[in-house]
């Protein structure tokens, strides 16, 4: 990338606040780290995808904040996923910063050959009880431990629950404990500038993906509904510094968007369920709902999310006694007899 290009791509969002593009080769395009002047030096609110370019860019921003990678005392991570906490090893490398997020990620922090191996079993099975052909659950198990690996090889140094002020801050960030992305996403809140740095939580056009699968919740929908509520109490003038996208305000008015979503979603699904012949697993529930391009062009990340999340709401209309799941390999779905 050109140096003019790079300039662009950390810019101050609040006094004290750079927030830094870093490059990832999806869809999106970019993930959001964020860099926070404190009184020891700098703390980081997320890191980004494993790359040179990605590096490159990071360093960047670090520059732009006016600070050096040794000013960097501590890292927060929303969450592990790669585009979120790739860099890490090389933080690890370069810097003497401690890197912190929830207990409840470290189930997805695979740095061992044993943890990829009993993972990689985990998702095929997951994926044949979906109803994966069988010449395409390799292809699928194969990619998600491909960008699940990871770099972080000590794990993290200490752990924040919600509520917990993150350290080398001067107490001016929160954390705040929004499960449903993943099991241990957190969103941090610094009230002094009214900002909330919101992950994967809540983003302001694209919905964020929520899975039923290996490695996450038993009902995703129900924790990430209750975690909605949470951050709907915030200020009503709070500025979303989220990890992909853009800024934007009006958090309660996104959520709001957000949940209709979601229930125009189940909807779909209970009435792919309704016209299935007898019974639909989840590979043929999610063929019937309208993605963003046909499931079938999907690519095989694409299509493991789409899964995931037909999966989650086959899951809660189960819970809500819409539809009911029937003992079979692999599992089907008909519609309840019960519909309160």
């Amino acid at each position: 990338m050109r140096p003019q290009d790079m300039r662009s791509l950390a810019s101050c969002v609040s006094p004290g606040v750079w927030a830094t593009r870093v490059p990832m080769p999806t869809f999106l395009g970019y993930s959001y780290s964020y860099t926070i002047r404190v009184s020891r030096g700098l703390v980081v609110v997320d890191l980004g995808w494993n790359s040179d370019e990605a590096w490159d860019a990071f360093c960047l921003g670090v520059d732009r904040a006016g600070g050096q990678l040794d000013d960097i005392v501590g890292v927060v991570l929303t969450h592990t996923h790669p585009d979120h906490f790739g860099l890490a090893g090389r933080i690890r490398e370069h810097t003497g910063a401690w890197i912190a997020g929830h207990v409840d990620e470290a189930t997805n922090i695979l740095d061992t050959d044993t943890d990829r191996e009993s993972r990689n079993a985990d998702l095929v099975a997951w994926l044949r009880q979906c109803g994966v052909p069988a010449d395409l659950v390799a292809d699928l198990a194969s990619d998600a431990l491909a960008v699940t690996v990871s770099p972080l090889y000590r794990g993290l140094d200490f752990f924040l629950d919600d509520g917990d002020l993150v350290p080398d801050t001067d107490g001016s960030l929160r954390a705040i404990h929004t499960p449903g992305h993943t099991p241990g996403h957190l969103c941090f809140f610094d009230e002094s500038r009214s900002l909330l740095f919101s992950g994967d939580h809540l983003l302001p056009r694209v919905s964020p993906n929520i899975s039923k699968r290996p490695g996450q919740l038993d009902d995703p929908l129900a924790a990430y509904d209750e975690s909605l509520d949470i951050v709907a109490k915030l200020p009503d003038a709070v500025l979303a510094l989220p990890g992909h996208e853009w800024a934007f305000d009006r958090v309660r008015d996104r959520i709001m968007q957000v949940r209709a979503a979601n229930h125009d979603r189940a909807k779909s699904v209970l009435a792919a369920v309704a016209v299935a012949a007898g019974a639909a697993t989840v590979w043929q529930v999610a063929h019937e709902i309208r993605w963003s391009r046909p499931f079938e062009s999907l690519n095989v990340r694409g299509k493991r999310q789409a899964l995931g999340e037909t999966y989650a709401h086959l899951h809660h209309l189960e819970r809500q006694r819409q539809i009911r799941s029937v003992e079979s390999q692999p599992v089907r779905w008909v519609r309840s007899n019960h519909h309160g």
